[in-house]
């Protein structure tokens, strides 16, 4: 049995309301970066903590508070979410001090399969920072159904 634990951007989960729903998914079927597990091998989800927040330049073991969480159920790997490996500019801090401190530890960079990062974050960009009008959140994402200003402007007809 492999004991997992995931660890989102706290910025997707909490400003875009993703419930990591396709992680979720993913894991089950193992598919993505739970692949890795064999069907044969049962897999023990721990839990899922979201980051910390901005650790500043001078603390990147704020991270530790959360992963403590996780770690002292004997966790065996720790997946860095999707939106972590895409989004995250602390992701190799974060990384090398939970390492440090769990050497035993894997960690997975990735659930879900991975899709073109650069359109992902340009996507979680509209919605962090919208353009357009209508309310949307991270399932108009998953779903490949968000709108952006550029998208609204494409389709207007010129004259």
């Amino acid at each position: 049995m492999a004991r997992i634990g995931i660890l989102t951007c706290s910025n997707c989960t909490q400003d875009t309301n993703c419930a990591s729903v396709v992680c979720l998914g993913d894991m089950r079927k193992r598919r993505g970066l739970f692949e890795r597990y064999s069907n044969e091998n049962q897999l023990d989800l721990i839990g899922i903590i979201s980051c910390s927040g901005c650790p500043t330049l001078a603390a990147p073991e704020k991270i530790l508070k959360r992963v403590n969480a996780l770690a002292g159920y004997k966790l065996d790997a720790l997946h860095f979410s999707y939106c972590m490996t895409a989004l995250c500019p602390f992701i190799k801090k974060y990384e090398k001090v939970i390492l440090e401190n769990y050497s035993e530890l894997t960690i997975i960079h990735g659930t879900h399969t991975p899709g073109d990062k650069k359109v992902f974050q340009e996507k979680v960009k509209e919605l962090l920072c919208p353009t357009v009008y209508t309310p949307q959140d991270m399932n108009d994402v998953i779903k490949r159904r968000l709108k952006t200003k550029k998208d609204i402007s494409e389709k207007e007809p010129t004259l």
